[in-house]
């Protein structure tokens, strides 16, 4: 590798180190104050920056903020994508997808406590999802846009193993758009309603009832008849 190529390598990996540093700082202080008394100043202390350095990444903390939620959709897909590499059953695959979910959205249960929680940060989300919308910049439309795909992507991935479940037999045939669908429904409806309750929820026992609701939904009775006779 030329010189020049290996300095604009650490380049960009010491641009990245730095972006997840300032992502990482930005959901701590935003856990201690939440997110309307959360400053650009206070982010920039949490992550030893100058505030001049921090604006170099970040425009505004609309777009600090979008930019936290896409890693979250980020980090679920490298999930997501193991599981539908490997040559597990489609059904092995699909319940494996769902205790991922579970378990990712459990861990940043605080962070989405503190934003639903928040009228400021709903007003902005607001804003975003309403169509022909002319008062958010060209630059928050497309972290929005990028949020989205990121978002399709995931639904595609549990598509396309409801699909080859579906190919071979193994589940009925169903509409997988909408199967994802109501699916992702059903998780992100979990734990907004688990948010309200003063007690902790008990994840993997919920995982295991979903999972049986899910099969007894989707799975091919046949087939698995089939299956237990041989």
């Amino acid at each position: 590798m030329k010189k020049k190529d290996l300095r604009d390598a650490r380049e960009r990996q010491r641009r990245q180190e730095n972006r997840e540093g300032i992502l990482h700082a930005a959901e701590a202080v935003i856990l201690r104050k939440g997110f309307s008394a959360t400053s650009m100043d206070d982010i920039a202390k949490e992550a030893q920056f100058s505030k001049a350095t921090l604006y170099h990444y970040f425009r505004s903390k609309a777009e600090l903020i979008f930019e936290i939620l896409i890693h979250f959709f980020e980090d679920l897909d490298v999930g997501l994508v193991a599981i539908q590499a490997s040559d597990k059953p489609a059904k092995q695959k699909l319940l494996e997808s769902v205790r991922l979910a579970f378990r990712f959205y459990a861990g940043k249960e605080n962070i989405s406590k503190v934003f639903i929680m928040d009228r400021s940060f709903m007003k902005l989300m607001q804003a975003f999802v309403t169509p022909g919308n002319k008062w958010t910049s060209e630059a928050e439309r497309r972290f929005i846009q990028k949020i989205r795909a990121k978002r399709g992507l995931i639904n595609d991935r549990v598509k396309a193993i409801l699909q080859e479940g579906i190919g071979s037999g193994k589940f009925r045939k169903i509409d997988a758009d909408a199967a994802v669908t109501f699916l992702g429904a059903v998780i992100q409806g979990y734990f907004q309603e688990k948010l309200w309750n003063e007690s902790k929820p008990d994840i993997e026992k919920d995982i295991d009832h979903l999972e049986n609701f899910i099969l007894h939904g989707i799975e091919n009775k046949e087939a698995s008849k089939k299956g237990e006779s041989k």
